[in-house]
């Protein structure tokens, strides 16, 4: 339901609004169950790809380059980089177009659960020959460490990118022993923000900032005298002027692993955000979502 959700956004009346809607499911009970008056086919995934494929050459496609010219427009009027207050210190966008310039030899991002999911999801330059891995909308908090574990050793030797906030890498951060004991070329970024952010957010859009447990009564370690206590080398940094020296540092040493401590402001929230109630076109800070949805 979280994934249907961040699809289709709550109000299903109109991302359906004039559109015929083909709804393609392994399980029929799943047929029309959010969006409703779609065509419906019970097939496996990979048998109907598989079939769209074989169907494609026989029909000519557009190639749209009236659709990629208005998308670049976009880019240019709502740049990813300008979510964001000036003031606000390092800024994430900014960070992963750098952490990308830095990081063209490694095979995979991977990518944990939160607002740094946002971010990279939004800033990543991702190259030709690498992958973006990520639980998506399964909300998996931790996934990202035992995740690039499981990449570096398919992609030996090559090295792998892991990026996690602050909550999701305290969920596996025994793993950096498996990191050592391995010898396993990770290069760990952990955005920093000294809290739940994503959650966070949530609360100062929908509780009256009211931080429960995601900054009241919330605590995060020094990650990086973390990986030091593992025999992994630390650093941290906390303004954007240090950013450049910190990707050197971070790949001095290609072959081996190293952790990247990225503090950010607490109160940067990730833009823009799905307004609950509202449909796919109006999104946070621009549109306030409905009040009886905050229940």
């Amino acid at each position: 339901m979280a994934a249907a959700y961040l699809e289709t956004g709550s109000d299903t009346g109109t991302f359906k609004e004039g559109r015929r809607i083909f709804h393609i499911d392994c399980d029929p009970g799943e047929m029309n169950n959010r969006v409703t008056g779609c065509e419906t086919l019970t097939a496996d995934l990979k048998d109907f790809l598989g079939g769209v494929l074989r169907f494609i050459p026989e029909h000519s496609l557009h190639a749209g380059s009236e659709w990629m010219t208005e998308i670049a427009q976009w880019r240019e009027e709502w740049s990813d980089t300008r979510e964001l207050v000036a003031g606000v210190g390092i800024n994430p966008n900014v960070f992963m177009h750098e952490l990308s310039k830095a990081s063209a030899s490694a095979a995979a991002y991977v990518v944990d659960v939160g607002q740094h999911q946002m971010w990279a999801a939004q800033s990543l330059e991702i190259g030709a020959t690498q992958r973006f891995l990520t639980s998506g909308g399964m909300g998996s908090m931790g996934f990202a460490l035992p995740a690039a574990i499981g990449a570096a050793l398919v992609g030996a030797p090559a090295p792998v990118v892991v990026i996690a906030g602050d909550g999701g890498f305290q969920s596996n951060i025994q793993e950096l022993q498996t990191v050592v004991r391995n010898k396993l070329p990770l290069k760990m970024v952990v955005i920093n923000n000294l809290c739940h952010g994503m959650v966070r957010q949530f609360q100062e859009s929908y509780f009256d900032s009211r931080y429960q447990s995601t900054m009241w009564g919330y605590s995060s370690p020094d990650f990086s005298k973390v990986a030091e206590a593992y025999l992994i080398p630390g650093k941290t940094i906390q303004h954007p002027e240090e950013v450049g020296a910190a990707m050197e540092w971070l790949w001095s040493d290609p072959a081996g692993p190293a952790l990247l401590q990225v503090m950010v402001n607490p109160m940067a929230n990730a833009y823009p955000k799905l307004a609950f109630g509202r449909p796919l076109t109006e999104m946070e800070p621009w549109s306030k979502p409905i009040d009886m949805e905050s229940t």
